[in-house]
């Protein structure tokens, strides 16, 4: 392992994104993707050398949100994890959220709202702004 300088992470960052075929290693996104700003074209996606704090290895190029999320679910993790490592509690969470995509008790939780409950209560404030606007109508 080498520890590089400022000045070789510009072109390990080209050599890791041509061998992901410039596209974000968690998302998927293309960093050829462009966008207007202030009237010139820029990138949509801002490419990040991602690294492990750990150790300090470079390990993939991800997008500027993938980059900041991973770092923040590490975080999450790591306040989270009571036996092993933060990784063993990531790998634990996404084995529940696999095993619990098909209800496994019979109960939904009282605060959930369904989507008809949803529609049904957003009716509900759009009728209420909608009198609460004529009735300012006829008064003012």
């Amino acid at each position: 392992m080498k520890k590089v300088t400022k000045a070789e992470l510009t072109q390990i960052r080209t050599t890791l994104l041509a061998q992901q075929g410039h596209k974000c290693a968690l998302c998927g996104v293309s960093f050829k993707e462009r966008t207007v700003k202030n009237g010139k074209p820029v990138m949509k996606y801002r490419p990040c050398v991602d690294h492990c704090h750990t150790n300090g290895h470079i390990r993939a190029i991800l997008c500027n949100n993938c980059n900041g999320k991973e770092g923040k679910v590490m975080k999450l993790a790591t306040a989270c994890q009571r036996a092993g490592t933060p990784l063993d509690w990531l790998v634990k969470l996404v084995d529940y959220l696999t095993l619990h995509q098909k209800a496994q008790t019979p109960y939904i939780h009282p605060e959930h709202k369904s989507e008809d409950e949803k529609r049904l209560l957003r009716n509900k404030k759009a009728r209420l702004k909608r009198a609460q606007a004529k009735a300012k109508q006829l008064v003012g």
